[in-house]
């Protein structure tokens, strides 16, 4: 496909985010000097229902992305630097050590054969080693980063933002710092989607997004909550109000979000009274 593209023709590539599929071609495309824009594919199907088309297959399909990328303003996905390339590869893999050792654990759980329990304490055991040399690996490239983007040191600098919450936001979620807060709270999955026709108006709930991003947004506001007074007070006023744990938690990593979307556009670290007052009147709008 790319013999058949000119570089000066500002040719654009649709693609949907595809597992790590999409990743081959969008290294492929941008050593060939094409740009490319990776899309959500829930927000292609959605487009494609809007216009009739209910049927999907590759050739429809192709037609949606192409008609989706002429009339949805799209953002062009930056090339990756080998380095980054590495960090999201690392990324991934903790990801799935995390996913194994959830499933090994349930089967120890149910596992009664003593044989068989050994053998799944040798696994588990093995999956808690390489975990922790590849958290370690992601610890050093963070600090190799850091030398030469200050995006590191703007993330790290937000209480309850660890090294690992860090690596996620850098590789999951590129967009941050490009986005106004409403793009990427949507993004990320964290926005309430409105549900309300007359005089009925149902539960706001989260839809779609990242999961992987809003995990560990989860994880960074979770321990947010306990050590920054900020997000300490905004999340026991909620509860206060009768908001459920969930409804809270979510709104808490919102606002984490938005602050850090802020911090990384406007490159300056975490301010606590800064944010704190900013975060008041968003939240009253």
């Amino acid at each position: 496909m790319l013999d058949h593209i000119d570089p000066a023709s500002r040719t654009l590539i649709i693609c949907e985010s595809t597992a790590s599929y999409h990743l081959l071609m969008m290294d492929a495309a941008h050593d060939n000097s094409v740009d490319v824009a990776v899309v959500n594919a829930r927000q292609v199907r959605d487009f494609a229902k809007g216009q009739g088309r209910l049927e999907k297959t590759d050739q429809i399909d192709a037609g949606v992305l192409c008609q989706f990328g002429q009339d949805v303003k799209v953002h062009l996905t930056a090339p990756r630097t080998a380095q980054q390339k590495n960090h999201t590869a690392l990324v991934s893999r903790r990801e799935a050590l995390l996913k194994m050792r959830g499933q090994e654990r349930m089967r120890l759980e149910h596992t009664h054969d003593a044989e068989a329990i050994k053998f799944l304490e040798e696994m588990l055991e093995n999956i808690q080693k390489q975990l922790k040399s590849v958290e370690k690996r992601l610890h050093e490239i963070l600090k190799e980063l850091a030398k030469e983007d200050p995006k590191v040191d703007i993330l790290l600098s937000h209480i309850g933002v660890g090294k690992v919450t860090t690596s996620v936001l850098l590789t999951r979620l590129p967009e941050l710092g490009t986005l106004n807060r409403k793009q990427v709270a949507k993004l990320v999955g964290v926005s309430p989607i409105a549900n309300q026709s007359g005089r009925k108006d149902g539960k706001r709930p989260i839809r779609g997004g990242r999961q992987d991003v809003r995990n560990a947004m989860y994880m960074a506001a979770n321990s947010a909550r306990r050590h920054d007074p900020a997000t300490k007070a905004f999340y026991e006023r909620l509860r206060r109000q009768g908001k459920p744990f969930k409804v809270a938690m979510v709104a808490c990593m919102r606002k984490m979000l938005s602050t850090l979307n802020q911090m990384v556009r406007n490159e300056e670290t975490f301010d606590a009274t800064k944010y704190a007052s900013m975060a008041e009147v968003q939240s009253c709008c």
